[in-house]
């Protein structure tokens, strides 16, 4: 069977046209080179892997989801783009992509239309295979991390072969979730133009469950920032992502375990808008430190055990003290190194501790009173 790519070339090749082929959420899966002057919308998709959601919405209106033929949609100057041809990619009835066209000033023949059609329908048994080859991938994901120590190689060798992997080879599990009550989606990352093959995808309670054989922890984050990547061509949300040790495959519910912790410490709170770069949301397991006890079965009991009335007291204080605690708690208690980071006056430093003090009844000369503090503001501070 021919690849995606040359199917999108016999289509260009047909229409004499610019072609791209997008699956259902408007990702897009290959496209034929052009030369000349591109739209904006092509040069949108092609640049960003995908179309925007306005975009989207736009070419949807025109009823190209339930469409069982082609559909032409005028050109949009406002929007700087040409006309365009859409080719529903169906497999038995069912939308599983679309073929684009951009149309040429005197438009398409009924003929050439009608052959690309053809290609379309070829791109769409493709897809349908894809998609069902991601659901048994999916399948097998969730075998694995539910077996038990005692449930042998079986299910690692039956990944193993569908990853075209290794069966010896070494796998972390990344845990990607959103706020809670925000679902995503397998399909989102994996197939053409998301994750590669040798990435196993599932969905588990709403979060994305990545089985990553790797030779090292750098390929296993690279791989948890190309997924945060792809979701952001395609979701909203604020995804962070959990990473637990690479492992023996067999091994990987160990890994699991220790992703979904990370992932408890770290996941957005529920309207929280603030995205930084991949890079900066992946949370190894590892890395965590003393947070590691915040993704711990006893994580709800530590949140309560640290609020203790000192810390209470203090967070109700005005922010300037909390923050000067917390400075000067990180700075190893250094006054000096608290007067730099907060760039105060070493006298503004002392009157201000003086004042935690006061409000808490802790003694910030005494181990015992530091540790309460320090382990206090560093689960609860806002």
């Amino acid at each position: 069977m021919a690849d995606l790519q040359d199917l999108v070339d016999e289509a260009s090749a047909i229409l004499l046209a610019p072609v791209t082929l997008e699956d259902r959420r408007f990702r897009l899966l290959a496209f034929a080179a052009h030369a000349g002057d591109a739209d904006s919308v092509r040069v949108e998709t092609v640049m960003s892997r995908g179309a925007h959601p306005s975009t989207r919405e736009w070419f949807e209106a025109f009823g190209i989801a339930r469409a069982s033929g082609p559909v032409h949609i005028p050109a949009d100057p406002e929007r700087g783009t040409g006309a365009r041809l859409c080719l529903p990619a169906r497999w038995h009835g069912v939308v599983q992509g679309y073929l684009w066209a951009v149309e040429p000033p005197g438009g398409l023949s009924a003929e050439r239309v009608t052959a690309a059609g053809v290609v379309a329908d070829r791109a769409g048994e493709h897809l349908a295979r894809l998609v069902s080859r991601r659901r048994e991938t999916e399948r097998l994901v969730l075998d694995l991390v539910a077996a038990g120590p005692r449930s042998g190689s079986g299910p690692a060798r039956e990944l193993a072969d569908e990853l075209a992997v290794d069966p010896s080879v070494r796998a972390a599990v990344v845990v990607l979730g959103a706020a809670p009550g925000t679902r995503l989606r397998a399909d989102e990352v994996h197939g053409p133009g998301g994750l590669p093959r040798h990435v196993g995808v599932a969905e588990r309670s709403g979060d994305l469950v990545l089985v990553v054989p790797a030779a090292g922890e750098a390929e296993v984050h690279e791989q948890a920032q190309a997924a945060l990547q792809v979701l952001g061509r395609v979701n909203q949300a604020h995804v962070v992502a959990g990473v637990g040790e690479l492992v023996p495959l067999p091994e990987v519910a160990s890994s699991l375990r220790e992703a979904r912790a990370a992932l408890r410490v770290v996941r957005p709170a529920p309207g929280d808008i603030d995205r930084p770069p991949a890079a900066a949301r992946v949370h190894p397991w590892a890395a965590l430190g003393i947070e590691r006890l915040l993704g711990t079965t006893a994580g709800d009991e530590l949140l309560a055990a640290v609020r203790t009335p000192a810390v209470a007291e203090l967070l109700s204080a005005a922010p300037d003290l909390v923050e000067t605690a917390w400075a000067h708690l990180e700075g190893g208690c250094s006054v000096a190194a608290t007067s730099a980071h907060l760039g105060l006056h070493r006298q503004s430093v002392y009157a201000r501790l003086r004042r935690v003090e006061a409000i808490t009844g802790l003694d910030l000369s005494r181990g015992r009173d530091r540790l309460e503090l320090h382990l206090g503001l560093l689960v609860l501070r806002p």
